[in-house]
């Protein structure tokens, strides 16, 4: 397993862990304004404007590359009907995806498959109508790699929706950077990079939206919220742990706000076989 790979498992296997548990729920359900089971930076209205850009339909087949615990993705394949396969790369995650799935009565439509072993995605050319990877390509040491085994399972016309919280938009000092990166090794990258890497792979891009609002109001929100529960989050977790979750939130309103650090969505579309 690549130290890249274990890296990222290991700080979010902490995260994972207590995903379920009643003290990070109450902490989820007072953060965000509507607690859809996310841990990523994606808003329950940001994702429903992203369900509009996708357009499916009930007899599509998606897949969802980095799932986590799969809030997003039994959201989606609540809203929308349609079958899904969840991958990732840590264990802790999809054991809890698994509970959600289950809890949903989502098992008929969701498939969960870990990937902790693979190089490439391990399913046939043209299998899906859509992929989307919420605030996953961040980690990928080499995207236009992972874009082109994407195009490859996508069926002729199928959309690839992803966020991308790493785009670099201004002076960044080794302190940020290292904050930013608290859940493992992170890419940061300029303004057109994913569009470059995108038309590398073969696709075409049709939508790019800078969508930082919500990461900033999640970041705020869980900083509240965590201080709030301050004493049971520090019993449970010891107190170094929870000041360094609190410093990396502050960190993360302070980049964003000032636009030094921009999350976008981008969808883009299969244009050829």
């Amino acid at each position: 397993m690549a130290s890249r790979e274990k890296s990222i498992r290991r700080e979010y296997s902490t995260v994972y862990s207590q995903f379920d548990s009643p003290l990070i729920q109450k902490i989820r359900s007072e953060a965000f304004e509507e607690d859809i089971g996310q841990h990523s930076w994606i808003i329950a209205k940001d994702l429903r404007e992203y369900l509009d850009w996708l357009a499916l339909s009930p007899t599509d087949q998606i897949l969802d590359f980095g799932c986590g615990p799969a809030g997003p993705l039994t959201y989606v394949v609540s809203q929308t009907g349609v079958k899904a396969i969840g991958v990732d790369i840590n264990a802790t995650a999809l054991a809890s995806a698994q509970n959600r799935v289950s809890t949903m009565g989502l098992s008929e439509r969701i498939a969960l498959q870990d990937v902790s072993e693979e190089t490439i995605p391990p399913f046939e050319d043209y299998l899906f109508n859509a992929v989307i990877s919420i605030d996953v390509v961040m980690h990928l040491p080499d995207r236009t790699q992972t874009f082109s085994e994407l195009w490859r399972v996508l069926a002729p016309g199928g959309r690839f929706l992803f966020t991308d919280a790493c785009i670099v938009n201004g002076a960044l000092s080794d302190e940020d950077i290292r904050v930013r990166s608290h859940y493992g090794i992170s890419h940061f990258v300029p303004d057109d990079f994913n569009e470059s890497a995108l038309t590398d792979a073969g696709f075409t891009l049709e939508k790019k939206q800078q969508h930082s609002d919500g990461l900033i109001a999640i970041c705020s929100g869980r900083w509240k919220a965590r201080e709030k529960y301050k004493k049971e989050l520090v019993t449970q977790f010891g107190v170094t742990e929870f000041e360094h979750e609190q410093t990396y939130l502050k960190k993360l309103v302070e980049l964003y706000s000032e636009k030094k650090l921009l999350r976008y969505a981008f969808l883009a579309r299969k244009t050829s076989s």
